[in-house]
């Protein structure tokens, strides 16, 4: 203290330790009045006036100099009553004779160290534990040290006791709460005691390790104890200890990943405590003299104590680690020499016929017993359902509530005792069957010990594997029917711990909890058995596979017939009592993909082969043979070619049989009609094509006619498909005709207009009224013709737009067919005014004929002074235009029009137009109008 405050100027924490330090002197039994007068004085001096720090008064350099000269009189004070104050301890504290109230170091900076150059970093010595801090290895080390621990708890208990014994609290104080050191030692005894376990522990493990390395050493020297030849049950002995050293290898590797997490949360745990040391110091440092600045100092203590036992803790982790390492170098080292005496053992290993008689002999004793068993439990099943079925009819006819639940929990009960009668009886059958299995097995393995060199069958390993799943399947259920119990055993043993429980129903539920348990152990002795049998089904199996490695290629190859016979002929599913078996699925395979393979090799030959051949041979247009072949290759469905493979592959086979068979014949002849539908329809459509096609050429509305024709072609072959898969399935065809005719009279009535109408088309393609091409008018319409359908007719109008007429209209109405006509006769009128002299009207009709005849591709026929009309003398010219053309037509009545102009205009000739004169005449005796211009 007095270092520090030469070196520099006061700041509030050495106030704060000086203070603390102060109070400790004042609190001391023996300190003068004096020195508790300065303590008062020092913290007057400290706080200053107003309670703010003293280095903020404006009389800072004076209660500096005062606090200086306090601190130099106390540090006096301990010389003069050094018997009656505390010690300074190692840390920095104070501590108090076993008389005096226990008072608890604080951590200052002047104080020493806390020991960064141990392991732990706490010297123990500061916590009350010196004799901690040399190596504990020993047995009489760790006792030593736990003594040390129990010995500083007894202090501090004694201490607190001493602390109890003074004045009498009041109400207002604090209640008094445990001494935060006591836990941190006990869990510091704890890890202590740990730690002894474990050196123990490795110890041991050392020493087993040097008694298996002496033991292999023995077994390489003179081998084993028991003088060879060797029986089978001293191999099924040292099997049954490698599988067991199997599993203990296993769990020695388990053990040693757990040690080590366990090493990484101790390293946490030593931080944390760390962490949490270093807190409580800084807040001792900070602290003010007084009853919190003790408490904060034993907490500080705690606090190194809790990071000792962490570092003991660390160090019990990694002794966890270093023993799970030798533990699993234990477990590797067991497990070779049990691999070791398991080879010397079948090297000379002997399987007498005794030793299979007293293996069957037991197996058979073991049967007996179970039958009896069995038959007990059936005797037992019986009273049981009995006693069920009573106490059901007690239930029923309960009228009270509290004998309900009673009797409820009686039927309860009786139903679990029924419920390990039963299965009392299946889990003995169940051993029953295993016994058989085992029986099999052992008489085959002591076949098989006989000659190695014996072939043996290539089923047994398959059986063997069949009784390895078997084996697990039954342990998965009845492992999880166990798991069922215990789950109910739990319930009611929590129904058994409650308090008022009835007698009646306590006995009813102790009842029920019995037969649960004589479920579970039924259950528990048949996995007892399937483990005995899993073990000797896998030793047999190991043996069946070492004996293969041995055998020759003849043996080898016999196996594999025997393999491939019982493989080829094993049934794989059933199907409507019907086996499939693999010989037949694989041969109708090969038989579905040859048929198809077939088929298109025939596609690609007729395409590469054939039609090369017919185009070449085929002149203008005859190709009907290759066009035949063209649709049977582009119209052979796919549906119609996998049909009939999947027909020949399940024929061959012989997997079609029974109802199967007759339901894939008629699927066969539905898919075989449907083609021949395909191909008739192909060909009809390629035939008619074709004659379209020739035919159109020479007359264009010829189209029509033949789509008609196609349209019908493909109806009637349709019919035809469609009758004979019915008349194949036996259906009354007469009927069927007979419906249709009546269905196809009330058709007729329902679409006559459609039916007249597709009639009417049919005239027109045989009458020939008009082509495509025509034009021709019928009523208002006038246009060519451009379509003729079955129901319509497309024309189009002279104005552009198209017009449609239903045939039956069509055919009603009167036609014009202009396309038909060779000439055209034509038929005008002109006039000429009245003041025409007679000579001009008699020259009139010779000019125009003149005119006329000088037109090319004009007849003239006549021209005459045809009548007197209102306003013009009339007269009308026939002639012909030799051409259906409407357009030379217009160009030759152009022409007439403009030459009778110019000869009328020469010849002085007027054109008459329509007149009309007018004469009002006035009379003397009319009235003068009402309105004249004056007005």
């Amino acid at each position: 203290m007095r270092g520090i405050l030469a070196s520099r100027v006061l700041k509030p924490k050495d106030v704060g330790v000086a203070s603390a330090v102060v109070q400790a002197g004042a609190r001391s039994a023996t300190a003068p009045a004096a020195l508790r007068h300065l303590t008062l004085l020092f913290m007057a001096v400290a706080r200053g006036p107003s309670h703010y720090p003293f280095w903020r008064s404006p009389m800072y350099p004076q209660r500096v100099a005062f606090l200086l000269l306090a601190l130099a009189l106390f540090t006096m004070a301990p010389e003069l009553h050094a018997e009656a104050t505390a010690k300074i301890s190692t840390d920095g504290g104070v501590e108090t004779s076993a008389e005096a109230a226990p008072t608890t170091s604080a951590e200052t900076p002047a104080a020493a160290p806390e020991a960064p150059d141990s392991e732990t970093g706490i010297d123990p010595a500061r916590v009350g534990l010196a004799g901690l801090g040399v190596p504990l290895e020993t047995a009489e080390d760790f006792e030593r040290a736990s003594a040390l621990i129990d010995a500083r708890i007894a202090e501090i208990k004694k201490a607190d006791q001493g602390d109890a014994q003074g004045p009498v609290p009041s109400a207002a104080d604090k209640p008094v709460t445990p001494d935060p050191r006591i836990a941190p030692l006990r869990a510091l005894r704890l890890e202590v005691q740990r730690r002894a376990a474990l050196v123990g522990r490795l110890q041991e493990a050392q020493d087993a390790l040097t008694d298996l390395q002496e033991e292999r050493a023995a077994l390489e020297n003179t081998g084993l104890a028991t003088k060879p030849p060797y029986s089978i049950t001293l191999l099924d002995q040292f099997r049954s200890e490698q599988r067991s050293g199997e599993q203990e290898a296993e769990a020695a590797e388990r053990a040693l990943l757990r040690a080590q997490q366990q090493i990484a949360a101790a390293d946490e745990t030593v931080a944390q405590a760390n962490e949490r040391r270093r807190r409580l110091r800084d807040q001792v440092e900070q602290a003010e003299a007084g009853a919190d600045s003790a408490a904060l100092t034993r907490r500080l203590e705690g606090a190194r104590l809790n990071v000792l036992a962490a570092h003991f803790r660390q160090e019990a982790a990694r002794s966890e680690l270093e023993l799970a390492q030798r533990q699993d170098d234990l477990a590797r080292q067991r497990l070779s020499l049990v691999a070791s005496k398991v080879e010397r053992v079948k090297a000379d290993l002997v399987f007498t016929q005794a030793s299979l008689d007293e293996q069957i002999k037991a197996l058979d004793g073991r049967e007996k017993d179970a039958r009896e068993r069995i038959e007990a439990f059936d005797e037992a099943s019986d009273a049981a359902e009995g006693a069920l079925f009573e106490a059901r009819r007690r239930l029923r006819h309960a009228t009270a509530e509290q004998d309900k639940d009673l009797l409820q929990e009686q039927v309860a009960a009786r139903e679990a005792e029924l419920a390990a009668a039963r299965q009392g009886i299946e889990y003995l059958n169940q051993i029953v069957t295993d016994i058989g299995s085992a029986r099999t097995l052992w008489k085959r393995r002591h076949v098989l010990m006989q000659d190695t060199a014996l072939a043996a069958p290539a089923s047994w390993l398959s059986d063997t594997d069949a009784i390895l799943a078997a084996i697990a399947e039954e342990t998965q259920y009845v492992q999880a029917r166990i798991d069922a119990l215990r789950s109910i055993r739990l319930t009611l043993v929590r129904r058994l711990g409650q308090s008022g429980l009835d007698p009646e129903m306590r006995a009813a539920i102790q009842q029920r909890q019995a037969a649960l348990d004589r479920q579970e152990g039924l259950a528990e002795e048949l996995l007892d058995f399937e483990d005995q049998l899993h073990a000797l089904a896998q030793q047999f199996r190991a043996e069946l596979t070492a004996a293969a490695r041995t055998r020759t290629f003849a043996q080898r190859l016999d196996a594999l017939v025997v393999h491939l016979r019982g493989w080829w002929n094993q049934e794989l599913f059933v199907f409507q009592d019907q086996g499939f078996y693999l010989r037949d699925m694989v041969t109708g395979g090969l038989v579905f993909v040859f048929v198809l393979a077939i088929v298109s090799f025939f596609k690609i030959l007729l395409r590469r082969s054939v039609l090369p051949r017919l185009t070449s041979a085929a002149r203008g247009d005859g190709r009907a043979p290759r066009a035949l072949v063209l649709a049977f290759i582009r119209n052979t469905s796919q549906l119609f070619v996998m049909a009939v493979a999947f027909y020949a592959a399940m024929a061959t086979s012989g997997l079609a049989q029974g109802r199967f068979e007759g339901w894939l014949w008629s699927v066969l002849v539905v898919v075989v009609w449907l083609q021949v539908g395909l191909w008739a329809s192909a060909g009809a459509v390629d035939l008619i094509q074709r004659q379209r096609s020739h035919r159109e050429r020479i007359d264009p509305s010829a189209v029509t006619g033949f789509g008609l024709m196609l349209f019908f072609a493909r109806v009637g072959i349709w019919m035809l498909v469609l009758v004979s898969v019915l008349s194949h399935f036996d259906y009354p065809i007469t009927g069927l005709i007979g419906a249709l005719g009546v269905g196809g009279i009330a058709i007729a009535f329902a679409v006559q207009n459609i039916l007249a109408d597709v009639f009417s088309s049919m005239a027109i393609i045989l009458d020939k009224p008009f082509r495509v091409g025509d034009f021709i008018v019928t009523g208002d319409t006038l246009g060519v013709i451009e379509q003729i359908g079955v129901k319509t007719t497309q024309i189009r109008s002279l104005s552009g737009e198209q017009v449609i007429m239903s045939n039956t209209e069509l055919l009603n109405s009167r036609i014009h067919n202009f396309k038909r006509m060779r000439e055209r006769r034509v038929v005008f009128k002109l006039g000429v005014v009245y003041q025409t002299p007679p000579e001009m009207l008699e020259r009139i009709p010779a000019m125009i004929e003149a005119i006329v005849r000088g037109q090319e591709r004009a007849r003239f026929d006549r021209a005459h002074f045809f009548e007197y009309a209102d306003f013009a003398l009339t007269f009308e010219v026939v002639y012909y235009v030799q051409g259906a053309d409407y357009t030379l037509y217009m160009d030759i009545q152009q022409a007439i029009n403009l030459a009778i102009y110019r000869a009328f205009r020469e010849a002085g000739v007027e054109f008459a137009y329509p007149t009309q004169e007018i004469i009002l005449r006035r009379g003397e005796g009319m009235a003068k109008p009402a309105f004249d211009d004056g007005r």
